[in-house]
């Protein structure tokens, strides 16, 4: 079992990171990012079903084409993303799911993730948070993200820049400006027309926000691990950028453990349900 930090003791060290303007990451693969690594690194080492051999590669390239990814690219956009998953301060565990060592519920890749992690070359340590981290970040009533975000400088990198005004008033934020990145697709093209802008967006203001607040896909990974290699403190956000949008609802799985408000843009804690660790937050 690893040991996976509670999103209090995560956000607490993302303040602290902050007030000592150090550099910060924490990433989220999630599913189709793990498949994504698990193809381009581990084929033939690790059997992770429909993600393994050619079939998951195939899988693989036809979501790096969804993002505009070209071919000769690939490799060295999953390399980046491998290398930001080693060099973060936290990375998403299936282990916070469940106290059964199979993970059951969660999928082949959940219960490989071990092998993955280690064919793959990533080496966090012990680091590792809940992939509900996002969602767990912003529970009104206990220590969240707007209150980190407070009086700060905010940078996101997101689809839905339409709610960053909302999302200002909310966090109660010193300033928040924003990128607009497309949605997924190829006629979008986020990795084509959008790559080198961000990353020489993020190259010149790295140390001018106090944080990055990224909610970009697979590429999300890639971008908080330049952000911290410039100096700055990203967070990967993933979804919370479309339901702050209003045009998602959270998850089903996590829709177990917390309720949506959009009035306040947080979440209020459910009850904890049987089989459900504690440090899952």
């Amino acid at each position: 079992m690893q040991h996976i930090y509670t999103t209090n003791e995560i956000l607490k060290d993302l303040n602290d990171h902050i007030i000592k303007q150090e550099p910060w990451s924490l990433v989220r693969l999630g599913d189709a990012g793990t498949g994504i690594v698990s193809a381009f690194k581990t084929s033939g080492i690790v059997d992770v079903g429909k993600w393994h051999g050619s079939r998951g590669r195939k899988k693989a390239n036809t979501l790096l084409g969804q993002l505009t990814v070209p071919t000769r690219d690939r490799e060295k956009v999953v390399d980046l993303v491998v290398r930001s998953m080693s060099e973060s301060n936290y990375l998403d565990h299936y282990d916070s799911f469940t106290n059964h060592p199979a993970k059951k519920g969660v999928g082949i890749l959940g219960r490989k993730q071990d092998e993955i992690l280690e064919a793959s070359g990533v080496d966090n340590g012990e680091n590792f948070c809940s992939p509900f981290v996002h969602y767990f970040s912003i529970v009104k009533g206990e220590y969240n993200l707007f209150n980190i975000m407070r009086n700060r400088r905010i940078f996101c990198i997101t689809n839905q820049t339409g709610v960053i005004l909302r999302l200002q008033n909310a966090s109660k934020a010193k300033v928040i400006h924003s990128y607009r990145i497309p949605r997924r697709g190829r006629k979008a093209g986020h990795y084509r027309d959008h790559f080198k802008k961000i990353s020489n967006l993020i190259k010149a203001r790295a140390k001018k926000y106090d944080l990055f607040l990224v909610g970009a896909g697979f590429l999300a990974v890639a971008y908080c691990g330049m952000i911290k290699e410039n100096g700055g403190r990203a967070f990967d956000c993933g979804r919370l950028f479309d339901f702050w949008g209003g045009v998602r609802k959270i998850d089903s799985r996590p829709k177990r453990f917390i309720e949506y408000d959009p009035k306040t843009m947080l979440c209020k804690r459910l009850k904890k349900k049987n089989g459900i660790k504690a440090d899952i937050w």
